[in-house]
């Protein structure tokens, strides 16, 4: 089943990269607004709504404040279908932070019309950015700063990305929330948000790491995905495994022993990972 989804999923995309590389690429120079100290650029949202956008190279995805996300959604804009996972964003003070994800279904910039554009809902008081997950869809894009104007290259090659809408648990409510890319060459890690524990300088959550098929190996048998429990230390700085479940591909499961649990030792978090994300997320995070 696996297989065949993901042959319909390459299918598709080698489709729609086809239609589009037959289009010519084209050039365009777009003038720039000068709004709250910055130079900011027009953008249609769905054909609907036109709204003055920083241009972020730094941002992963395109940005809408949580106020406009509100007025898409109400007017209907944005929809239901339209909502994705949510995300843990790293911020520039080196925080985390779990936004909601979204599609738009066409940004458009100048003449240029880009479909199926992910983003995400930042903060009320914030602006709206133009993101990488746009910026990365063209050809090129640069500023001119004399002529105050953006200037942007269509892509001949330029597909729309694969987007799927959240998985839901039993009660129709997904607490797992992706915080790798898709697609990952190293599998996608999730970590269940309604886990989060607090006493003190202590905090804890469950994490899952889904793995491609026949890469990880443990006992012998092929992993198919591990559900962990991790301790974090907030003053140190370091983590600990409580817990770990592995399930294999035949349906099997393995769990560790307290005696190998207990052999695991406290380790120092590396800046810039995924776990240094969690870490930040969790000792930020202040318990009821």
């Amino acid at each position: 089943m696996r297989m065949h989804a993901k042959a319909r999923e390459l299918s598709s995309a080698a489709l729609l990269a086809m239609l589009l590389s037959c289009g010519a690429a084209y050039s365009e120079s777009i003038p720039l607004i000068h709004a709250h100290g910055t130079l900011q650029v027009p953008v249609v949202i769905n054909g609907k709504i036109s709204l003055n956008f920083i241009i972020d190279s730094g941002a992963t995805d395109v940005s809408i404040p949580a106020s406009v996300f509100s007025t898409l959604t109400r007017n209907g804009t944005v929809s239901p279908q339209d909502f994705l996972d949510k995300r843990m964003y790293k911020l520039a003070d080196g925080s985390g932070e779990i936004s909601q994800r979204f599609r738009i279904r066409s940004l458009r910039v100048g003449k240029l019309e880009i479909r199926d554009v992910i983003a995400s809902v930042g903060d009320s008081g914030g602006l709206p950015l133009l993101g990488q997950s746009f910026l990365s869809r063209l050809k090129s894009w640069s500023i001119d700063n004399e002529r105050q104007a953006l200037l942007i290259t269509e892509s001949a090659i330029s597909r729309s990305p694969l987007l799927a809408p959240p998985a839901k648990d039993g009660q129709g409510v997904s607490d797992w929330v992706r915080v790798t890319a898709p697609n990952s060459s190293t599998g996608e890690l999730f970590v269940n948000t309604a886990s989060f524990q607090g006493n003190g300088n202590l905090r804890s959550l469950w994490e899952k790491h889904i793995f491609p098929p026949h890469t990880e190996k443990w006992q012998g048998k092929w992993v198919n995905y591990a559900v962990d429990h991790w301790e974090f230390d907030c003053d140190e700085e370091t983590a600990k495994l409580d817990a770990r479940t592995d399930y294999y591909e035949d349906g099997t499961i393995w769990v560790a022993d307290l005696k190998l649990i207990s052999s695991t030792a406290w380790h120092r978090v590396p800046a810039d990972t995924i776990k240094d994300g969690e870490l930040n997320l969790l000792c930020d995070w202040h318990p009821q």
